[in-house]
């Protein structure tokens, strides 16, 4: 079950893909998701995040 884990947080980012990239736009949703879905480079950026209070790829404006 362990080497499982580092999987699951991929298919949870590939999931949301398709909704980050509506709220982000194309380049920088792809890139939001690719960040995510790295199994320790998405932690940390969960982590870091939290920390902060707001995303390191903002969402687009609405309008």
């Amino acid at each position: 079950m362990t080497r499982a884990i580092p999987w699951i947080g991929t298919l949870v980012a590939l999931a949301a893909v398709s909704s980050t990239v509506r709220r982000k736009g194309v380049a920088p949703g792809l890139l939001d998701t690719a960040l995510n879905a790295i199994p320790v480079v998405g932690g940390m950026k969960a982590v870091a995040e939290t920390v902060r209070g707001r995303d390191f790829i903002q969402d687009r404006p609405r309008g």
